[in-house]
């Protein structure tokens, strides 16, 4: 995944409109759902069986696999 101000610097060359509040906090939420779903991060080492579903799941698998989509 981009950084996000790399994110911003992308949408204005294409001079896309951004709401940035908003964008600003998926960035947050999904690198806070990567932390806690890599392998060797908290959840792993306690022993905590996990899975991520629905639609933040979908997304990070699909960014996972193509990080040029966002």
């Amino acid at each position: 995944m981009v950084p996000f101000a790399e994110f911003l610097e992308n949408a204005a060359a294409k001079r896309e409109f951004v709401n940035i509040l908003f964008e600003e906090r998926v960035f947050e939420l999904i690198g806070t759902l990567r932390e806690l779903s890599l392998p060797s991060l908290p959840l792993e080492q306690g022993g905590v069986p996990h899975e991520l579903v629905g639609g933040l799941a979908v997304f990070l698998h699909v960014e996972n696999a193509d990080s040029t989509l966002r």
